[in-house]
């Protein structure tokens, strides 16, 4: 064999290598893993309208307030209800979202309510519930103004009802929390109410705002269940 036949044999050798080195390098590269697990299609939230949310005072309350003569009011477009043995504050609700486990999401209020004796005050105004923390918070004044968790709550998945394209809570027990209670205290100089002990007991109804299905989507029937 003559000297460039060699050569060009000798260059395709190591032409082929090189390939199949390079090949099989980029095939692994490209090569998964194995079978990718599908991605979870994310919940949709259901959707809160309008509706009220009740605050009323438990008789240990009302007994504590009334030893410590402090008594309950209401922020507008907040509303003072119930009887003058059991004051309660009806607050506007104006919207929210929830998943149906009832593990995330919020609710929102318009007003709050208001502790007097005398000259002072405490205020607790813009209501926001966060299920996930399990807390109801507020802007505070009379005591240092703050936002501040001023109420806990539990939720429970047995009392929620469907009915009418509205959702109704059940009762739900309000405990007051440390800084509640400290807010008080700032306020009046002691807290009637000790935290952790129940302040309120609530109920709330809104209405279900039904998504607006796209145009590539079939319009879906509303449907509800915290029940599982």
């Amino acid at each position: 064999m003559s000297a460039p036949c060699r050569l060009l044999t000798t260059a395709c050798v190591t032409a082929l290598a090189l390939t199949g080195l390079l090949g099989g390098g980029f095939a692994l590269a490209a090569a998964p893993d194995g079978p990718r697990p599908v991605p979870a299609p994310q919940e949709e939230p259901t959707r809160l309208g309008k509706g009220t949310g009740t605050f009323c005072l438990t008789p240990g309350a009302t007994r504590a307030l009334a030893k410590a003569h402090v008594r309950l009011n209401a922020i507008r477009p907040a509303r003072l209800t119930g009887t003058h043995e059991r004051r309660c504050v009806a607050t506007p609700i104006t919207g929210g979202t929830f998943n149906r486990a009832l593990t995330r999401g919020e609710m929102h209020f318009d007003g709050g309510f208001e502790f007097t004796r005398g000259g002072r005050y405490l205020r607790v105004n813009h209501l926001k519930a966060d299920v996930a923390t399990g807390r109801v918070s507020g802007d505070v004044r009379g005591a240092r103004p703050a936002r501040t968790a001023f109420l806990a709550f539990k939720l429970d998945r047995k009392q929620f009802r469907l009915a009418s394209g509205k959702i109704n809570s059940g009762r739900i027990a309000f405990t007051l929390t440390d800084q509640g209670a400290a807010s008080f205290k700032a306020a009046f100089g002691a807290t009637p109410v000790k935290a952790g002990d129940q302040l309120f007991e609530g109920t709330g109804s809104a209405e279900l705002r039904t998504p607006q299905p796209s145009h590539t989507q079939r319009p879906a029937q509303q449907t509800l269940d915290v029940s599982q």
